[in-house]
């Protein structure tokens, strides 16, 4: 750290947020404003991944704890974070196996796949993704004896033997570009590498694989098979009350995926653990009310109610008024296509008088008085539903689509955070429909446009927790952004502060300082500096601490200024949200007084020509005064304060003995550590 301030970089002209219109441009709220609004977005979006999870009313996933990303019971993979070798192995776990033992169902394909092994070290098993391919696989590498791993390659053609143990078994997923280019030829190459190092591969691959030796079609079983084997597994005991609800269930799950049928088991046992009834819990299932969705309406059915099942789907859980008003916005912006596909050009105008009440009459939704008056009614939407609606309808009413487009890209341009939030997750779960459609329309744009990065990022989180194929895509154009527009690098680093880079640390820390070193805008710090925070777990913390220490003594403004702005936030984080650990628990002395001293150094005011421009970070002074009490108590905390009061720089000084007699004053600090303090300071 030099001795003066080195940064060049222009204060915010306007937020993310900001319109990008000729008006002039509007200063950027206090750094204590926005992690206070960066906390409430952080509620929302966990309280609507908790949702799309979970329809009995539990909670498996937070976003900022570092929780479980994906949905039970889709295929077995693992994900690795940083750069991964050509080849990776790693075993399958053994909770993972007890799984494949107890709850496969056995199939015409299973066997099929058995038999083929028998008779050649390597078979393909086809299907659709989420469909139990990966099971299938494991069980019949078990039924032939063989110890169970999985096979990560970058390129199928530099398998080779060594790389593979004798006696062992190995699932392998391919969804990369040499397969299509010369699948043959892999496939020859995967057979002689098997044969020669004694193993066997089966080769996950996807239903339009253009492979044709060895090739196995799964078939997956019912939704009901699938959930009566896993209830069975994982709440024993209840076989009489499964056997009494079988033909409920039969009727309740029509619709249901293979991989949301064993979310559903998981859910019904720990309702059960909850002391729920199996029976009352299966009425509530949500796959019935979905299958309405494919039926045309009836004449005698409201003309608004899909328009606000439509807008329910996206902005649940908001008042009633606001989801009304979005409902008829987009009634409006449909009648207007059917206008113009029309030869009746005449304007019969919307049904003003339909009530509420037959809106909301769908089986998924439910109208609830607000715990205060005045605050109007909210808008529920069943838990389960969530994640499908919207999907649903997609895929159902195709003649919909392009208002259905218009009329989100209005919703991210509300007044209301909340309602640009929910809609960029809407957004983001359509990608799962057709990721290139839902690319093109919405996520290409808003990294072209000023003001898009931060419901571009909330998009993307969407669409990479909803399925882990789009979250492949979603990484991929995370990619490209990053050494693209100045726009693009900031929804890059918008993108990455998110599960996403929870999931891949190592890639995310490495794309955020390739942007903050490359910047000279403070707005892309701070982008920068709220992913870094955003991907600040328990399991990251470590990692992460690392990194900005690193910005901090880096020879770059830009990552400089990020790596204050980041760890002003997680300070800040620290004293108020027990999901973000004290940094004192993960981080270095070494590390950490890097860290307070860079931030320290941007909260104070720099001259600039005849103009003091404001502190970066002027609130670091404020949470150091906290960290001073600590230090009495906490030996990593004082550790860390004395090396930063022993390496204040000369510009520091006058500054620390301000606010050393300023903590002594208001009995922060004790007088001996005054006096040890004041003493380090002029002895540095």
């Amino acid at each position: 750290m030099t001795e003066e301030m080195p940064y060049r970089i222009p204060a915010a002209a306007s937020g993310d947020d900001a319109s990008g219109t000729d008006e002039a441009p509007q200063p950027a709220p206090p750094l204590t404003e926005r992690i206070e609004q960066e906390r409430k977005e952080r509620r929302l979006r966990s309280e609507i991944i908790d949702v799309g999870r979970n329809w009995y009313g539990g909670s498996t996933y937070q976003v900022d704890k570092g929780g479980t990303l994906n949905g039970a019971g889709r295929d077995i993979i693992q994900y690795f974070g940083g750069e991964e070798p050509p080849v990776h192995t790693h075993p399958v776990s053994i909770e993972r196996i007890e799984e494949a033992r107890l709850c496969l169902i056995e199939t015409s394909s299973q066997r099929e796949l058995v038999a083929r092994l028998a008779n050649a070290p390597v078979a393909l098993l086809r299907g659709d993704p989420h469909t139990g391919r990966g099971t299938t696989a494991l069980h019949a590498l078990l039924q032939l004896g063989l110890i169970c791993n999985h096979l990560r390659l970058k390129d199928p053609r530099k398998l080779r033997s060594d790389d593979l143990r004798p006696g062992n078994g190995y699932v392998l997923r391919v969804e990369d570009e040499p397969w299509p280019r010369s699948p043959e030829a892999v496939l020859d190459q995967l057979c002689s590498v098997a044969r020669d190092s004694g193993s066997m591969i089966v080769a996950v691959v996807p239903h339009d694989s253009a492979t044709t030796k060895f090739v196995v079609t799964h078939q997956a079983p019912t939704a009901s098979e699938i959930i009566r084997r896993w209830l069975v597994h994982l709440s024993p005991g209840v076989e009489q009350e499964l056997d009494t609800a079988g033909e409920s269930l039969d009727e309740h799950v029509i619709g249901c995926r293979p991989w949301e049928a064993v979310d559903a088991a998981r859910q019904l046992a720990e309702g059960r653990r909850q002391g729920r009834s199996l029976a009352s819990m299966i009425n509530e299932l949500p796959y019935t009310a979905l299958s309405r969705l494919s039926m045309s309406p009836k004449k005698e059915d409201p003309a608004l109610s899909r328009h606000f099942l439509v807008s329910s789907a996206v902005l649940y859980g908001l008042p009633e008024a606001v989801v009304s008003e979005a409902a008829l916005s987009l009634a409006h912006r449909i009648r207007q296509d059917e206008q113009r596909d029309s030869v009746d050009e005449e304007d019969q105008g919307l049904p003003v008088w339909e009530r509420l009440s037959e809106w909301v009459d769908h089986p998924g939704l439910n109208a609830t008085a607000a715990p205060r008056g005045g605050e109007g009614q909210r808008i529920e939407v069943r838990p389960g539903m969530a994640d499908r609606l919207l999907t649903t309808i997609w895929e159902q009413l195709p003649a919909v689509r392009p208002a259905l487009y218009d009329w989100l890209a209005d919703l991210v341009r509300h007044d209301d955070w909340r309602v640009r939030l929910k809609a960029a997750y809407a957004v983001g779960r359509l990608a799962t429909c057709d990721f290139r459609v839902i690319d093109k329309q919405f996520f290409t744009r808003w990294s072209r446009e000023k003001g898009r990065a931060k419901v571009l990022g909330w998009a993307l989180e969407s669409a990479a927790l909803a399925d882990p194929d789009v979250g492949k895509l979603v990484r991929g154009r995370l990619k490209e952004w990053t050494t693209g527009t100045y726009l693009q690098r900031l929804s890059a680093a918008m993108g990455y502060g998110s599960a996403l880079g929870v999931r891949h640390i190592d890639e995310a820390l490495s794309t955020l300082h390739t942007v903050a070193a490359a910047t000279v805008i403070l707005d892309t710090c701070d982008g920068v500096a709220r992913s870094v925070a955003e991907v600040y777990t328990p399991q990251t913390a470590p990692a992460v601490l690392r990194e900005l220490a690193r910005w901090a003594t880096g020879e770059h403004a830009g990552e400089q200024v990020a790596a204050a702005l980041a760890f002003v936030r997680l300070a800040t984080a620290g004293q108020k949200d027990d999901s973000h650990p004290p940094l004192w628990r993960h981080g270095t002395v070494r590390d950490l007084s890097a860290l307070w001293t860079n931030a320290l150094n941007c909260g104070l005011s720099v001259a600039r020509r005849d103009a003091r421009v404001p502190a970066y970070t002027p609130s670091a002074w404020l949470l150091m005064a906290e960290w001073a009490e600590q230090a009495a108590t906490v030996p990593a905390a004082g550790a860390v304060l004395e090396q930063v009061l022993s390496g204040a720089t000369k510009r520091l000084r006058p500054s620390w003995v301000f606010h050393l007699h300023l903590w002594r004053q208001r009995r922060s600090i004790t007088v001996a550590q005054f006096t040890r303090y004041i003493r380090l300071v002029k002895e540095g």
